[in-house]
């Protein structure tokens, strides 16, 4: 009878052994299959992260830049034919410019204001018969120093703002009106206001001067955080 009872006690300690056992390597397994897990879908954000976040932005910029590389010859085609055209030959400032410099006097990179001002008042204004320039003045929002920003048009043209005043006769003021229109600077008369006092005409001329600036290019580093990646992705799930 002894024998048997201590006979049971062992099984049932065996037994729970056993369980413990089987307790610890279930345990142990969930772990591992847990960490597993989590392990891969991480990996496979990290992975996703880096094909829409990384490579394909960079991908993007590649083709952009083999597509300018590759636009660079035909630019260089479409120079050198400019630089044969009669048209921009004939309207040359100085005779040693070559007909490309046309296109840039005609639309300037800066607001040179001094140079629009010496234009109108030892070009275009000048040398005509009878014809008496009474004032000029180049962007009239200066004041005192402080220059008001030049407005801006469609295409990023900036506007430069010129008035003047002149006086004399009809012939002379026609001329005069002529040459503005005819000048290779993009000139846009706004208003034109005329007085007359005989035997001479007064002409109040409002007009705006166009510049193009030049276009800066700037080399920008962007750092893009897996997290806030992962939240742009869920939340496109979730709508």
């Amino acid at each position: 009878m002894k024998r048997d009872i201590e006979g049971v006690i062992r099984k049932r300690t065996l037994i729970a052994k056993t369980r413990k056992t089987v307790l610890i390597w279930v345990g142990g397994a969930s772990c591992i299959v847990s960490a597993a897990v989590v392990m891969s879908v991480l990996l496979v954000q990290t992975i996703v992260f880096n094909e829409t976040s990384v490579l394909k932005p960079k991908n993007t910029t590649v083709k952009q830049l083999e597509k300018n590389i590759a636009a660079i010859p035909e630019l260089k085609a479409e120079v050198r034919v400019l630089n044969t055209n009669p048209e921009l030959k004939v309207v040359r400032v100085r005779d040693d410019s070559k007909p490309l410099q046309s296109i840039l006097d005609a639309l300037p990179a800066d607001d040179n204001r001094l140079a629009l001002g010496a234009s109108l008042q030892q070009k275009l204004l000048s040398d005509i018969p009878g014809l008496t320039v009474d004032s000029l003045s180049v962007d009239p929002s200066v004041d005192g120093g402080q220059v008001v920003a030049e407005s801006s048009v469609e295409g990023g043209l900036q506007e430069l703002a010129f008035t003047a005043s002149i006086s004399g006769e009809a012939n002379a003021l026609k001329l005069a009106l002529q040459r503005l229109e005819k000048s290779i600077r993009a000139i846009n008369i706004k208003s034109i206001n005329a007085t007359s006092a005989a035997p001479n005409t007064s002409l109040q001329i409002t007009g705006v001067a166009y510049y193009l600036p030049e276009p800066s290019l700037d080399l920008t580093k962007k750092v893009v955080k897996q997290s806030q990646s992962s939240k742009k992705n869920n939340t496109k799930k979730e709508d």
